[in-house]
């Protein structure tokens, strides 16, 4: 895990002083004139916790420095490089830039591909174990081609010989973005799947160790924080999500057990320590529903299942993920990478994009909510979503 602190960029969109700034840990929004070199400023960041260069080569730039503290190495990094006099290229005709096939739903779809310069190349010092130069740090970044197959890096590029060349659609784009948005929704539901069943088996092994323990007979009295009513509340959710909430008696009978057995109480604080865990585990899936059953209109119900996030009408039609509006596809996709951003850096070019002022204004407020140990990095023009932000954390540039 890590996040940005400083950088300094020379020569950024021609500027002739050098932009030097230290970053706040928790949000930083850079906001500007049209010009002013707000997405150079993203790409040079995310190039540089990334260590690829390739959307480097036609950004206004001359040298970078940014520092990077990582908590795995309890250290600052320092990534630096610099940007090489333009090197020959042989010249294409006029109309016929490099391209490549994308395989998409079995049709070919022809799209350019940006020059490259291999010599572009950050240095690193310290070097870490693990040859930190070469290390790509986490972190989400969402340029404002976010819905677009610019954005698409898991679609296989094909060179099939019979390939036929076509213009992206509006179709193309929206199922670029529903399959986006369902690939990170099941790797977010993976992380929270794994903190669940960790939090189980070693509720397991504790349990185990109570029941088996030799000191249980010795002890008389329960001190512990739960009235038997909840406990029985603790056991009941615990067993009803193993399946097996039917093996729990009666609350009478249960509380008398409750009261007399020291093994049993000690079974229940364990199974109200899982669920506590469980539920931490959980909070931030069910903030991402309250705010977007907040923030959307009335007329949408959402579900969340392991495998897809389900939009639906009041009359119970299946709303496609594809034919969510422009605004609510951007919210959508921000709000589901800010969880997968966990305590790294998230960097959103033009984050109220399509999106209503009300929605812009509550933005911020919304993803600290979500996730509050990232490191939010943003660059708009838009002043609405400056609302409420202390100046500390805005950067005029």
């Amino acid at each position: 895990m890590a996040h940005i602190v400083s950088f300094r960029i020379d020569g950024l969109a021609g500027r002739k002083e050098p932009l030097d700034l230290k970053l706040n840990r928790d949000t930083n929004i850079f906001f500007g004139l049209n010009g002013s070199g707000k997405t150079s400023l993203l790409k040079i960041l995310h190039s540089a916790m990334s260590g690829e260069t390739e959307n480097l080569t036609n950004v206004p730039f001359t040298a970078a420095i940014v520092s990077i503290y990582s908590m795995t190495w309890d250290k600052v990094f320092t990534r630096s490089i610099k940007m090489n006099k333009p090197a020959r290229t042989t010249r294409r005709k006029k109309g016929s830039p490099a391209r490549s096939d994308t395989s998409v739903s079995s049709e070919i779809i022809n799209k350019e591909q940006p020059t490259r310069d291999g010599n572009l190349e950050w240095s690193c010092s310290p070097s870490s174990p693990r040859d930190a130069a070469s290390t790509r740090w986490n972190h989400e970044y969402l340029p404002t081609t976010r819905l677009h197959v610019g954005d698409s890096n898991y679609f296989a590029v094909s060179n099939h010989p019979y390939s036929r060349h076509m213009e992206l659609t509006e179709d193309h784009l929206d199922s670029f973005f529903a399959a986006h948005i369902s690939q990170s929704w099941r790797q977010y539901s993976a992380q929270v799947s794994r903190d669940v069943r960790t939090a189980q088996e070693q509720g397991l092994v504790s349990i185990l160790r109570a029941v088996l323990s030799t000191t249980n007979s010795k002890r008389k009295t329960f001190k512990g924080k739960l009235t038997p009513e909840k406990a029985y509340e603790r056991v009941e959710k615990f067993l009803e999500r193993q399946r097996s909430a039917t093996i729990l008696e009666t609350p009478k009978l249960f509380a008398k057990r409750f009261h007399d057995q020291p093994i049993l109480q000690d079974v229940v604080q364990i199974i109200d320590s899982v669920e506590d865990k469980i539920e931490s585990a959980m909070t931030s899936r069910n903030k991402l529903q309250e705010l977007i059953e907040r923030m959307f209109t009335k007329s949408k119900k959402i579900k969340f299942t392991d495998e897809c996030i389900e939009f639906k009408t009041l009359a119970g039609e299946t709303i496609g993920l594809a034919s969510l509006s422009s605004g609510e596809k951007h919210l959508v996709r921000i709000f589901v990478q800010s969880l997968l951003a966990n305590e790294n850096s998230m960097m959103v070019d033009e984050p109220e994009l399509s999106m209503h002022v009300d929605w812009q204004r509550d933005l911020i407020h919304s993803l600290r909510a979500l996730n509050s140990k990232a490191q939010f990095i943003f660059a708009t023009h838009s002043p609405e979503v400056l609302a409420d932000v202390p100046d500390k954390n805005i950067f005029r540039i």
